[in-house]
């Protein structure tokens, strides 16, 4: 599985963000192949080759080619809150319903 994270700039938010949602996913046990955290202007090309993508809910709409092509966006309101990434996996089907 391939994940996509991104932020505005992608140089202060993206870092740490890539680093929760790592965190989560190990934390569950999810396999990935990779993550990649870039700006929001990379990630409009990037996204059809991505399996997730993480992105502040404001950004989500930018990805509905690529949610129709079968990526799955998680839009996210405070996108450095691990308690959000765990819900927001669980919601999409990639993690258990109880946190670990």
């Amino acid at each position: 599985m391939k994940i996509l994270v991104t932020c505005a700039h992608g140089t202060a938010t993206g870092p740490i963000m890539k680093a929760k949602v790592e965190q989560v996913l190990q934390e569950y046990g999810i396999p990935f192949e990779t993550i990649h955290h870039c700006a929001i202007s990379e990630a409009k090309t990037l996204a059809p080759d991505y399996d997730i993508i993480f992105c502040a809910t404001s950004f989500a709409s930018i990805f509905k080619n690529a949610a129709a092509a079968g990526t799955t966006v998680i839009g996210m309101r405070n996108i450095l809150s691990l308690e959000e990434i765990r819900q927001r996996l669980q919601d999409a089907g990639f993690a258990p319903a109880d946190t670990p």
